[in-house]
């Protein structure tokens, strides 16, 4: 009896371990992972998102204190916190931007090289 459980444990054991090493040794693994450039233009994308959300919230913001929905405190408040948030974003994007110009650089100098 324990021969035939432990027989049925190792014959599990080992389609377990198929079934979950299968992903990892697989000639499809390659290409799930995104190349570098791919990841800094998703993030890039996600910026000019962010930044797109910033501008309408800021434009909410002002339409609802010129309609009367918010006090001159509220509306201060509120228009600082999106002003930064927005600075914020700008500034990741003119980050993004100078690295974009290094790499660049770095990869016409490596072309030169190569040459």
């Amino acid at each position: 009896m324990s021969f035939l459980l432990l027989l049925w444990m190792v014959i599990l054991g080992i389609a377990l371990l198929v079934y979950l090493g299968f992903p990892v040794f697989s000639k499809t693994a390659p290409q799930a992972i995104a190349s570098s450039e791919e990841i800094v233009e998703e993030r890039r994308r996600t910026l000019f998102q962010e930044r797109e959300n910033s501008y309408a919230a800021l434009a909410d913001l002002d339409e609802d204190y010129e309609t009367g929905k918010l006090s001159d405190a509220d509306y201060q408040e509120l228009r600082e916190e999106l002003l930064k948030e927005t600075a914020r974003v700008i500034m990741q994007l003119e980050n993004e931007s100078l690295s974009d110009v290094e790499a660049e650089i770095e990869r016409f100098k490596q072309q030169q090289r190569e040459t």
